[in-house]
């Protein structure tokens, strides 16, 4: 008997060998499994956020042609505002140059009747001047003939030359009726 338990103690010895042994080996196997669930974890905690960023820019690339699309709209929108606008400031312009023409031609107008006024002016001017002349030219001729007239009485001769002074004179004023009159009140005889 003492070897049947000597056997068993074996037999029990081994078997309890066998379990610490497989024990050990669950454990191992245990703790490699708990370490790969762990790297699994991470892993599938990676690919989430993966996963997320690219459900995030899938979302952002669906997004896209629905924002170029209001995009251009709103560009198609701000162009016909512009169009509108640029066909209102052309309309303006061409109502500005018009306005601006329309000055310029009144500008020419004024300059041309300035220019007009200016030379009748000057022409008149120099027509009084010539009348200023004459005038003085009379007045001096008057005076001699007064000179004369005093000096002498008038006697044959005196009254020819006289005659022939006042028919020089009469030929000038025939050439300007005007002055004829202001001569038979400035030159008594």
């Amino acid at each position: 008997m003492w070897q049947i338990r000597n056997l068993n103690e074996e037999h029990e010895q081994k078997l309890q060998d066998v379990v610490i042994s497989k024990n050990k080996q669950c454990e191992k196997i245990k703790l490699e499994l708990q370490a790969k669930i762990a790297n699994l974890d991470q892993e599938l905690l990676k690919f989430e956020a993966d996963n997320d960023a690219i459900s995030m820019s899938l979302q952002e690339h669906c997004n896209i042609p629905i924002k170029i699309s209001e995009e251009k709209s709103r560009a198609e929108a701000e162009i016909e505002l512009l169009k509108g606008n640029i066909e209102w400031y052309g309309r303006e312009i061409n109502s500005l140059k018009y306005e601006i023409y329309v000055l310029y031609k009144e500008l020419e107008i004024r300059n041309e009747e300035n220019n007009m006024s200016m030379r009748s002016a000057e022409a008149a001017n120099k027509q009084h001047m010539e009348g200023v002349k004459k005038m003085a030219k009379l007045e001096a001729e008057c005076q001699r003939l007064r000179g004369l007239v005093r000096k002498k009485l008038p006697g044959p001769a005196a009254l020819a030359q006289k005659k022939l002074a006042l028919d020089g004179i009469m030929e000038i004023l025939d050439s300007r009726d005007l002055l004829s009159g202001l001569l038979l009140h400035t030159c008594p005889l």
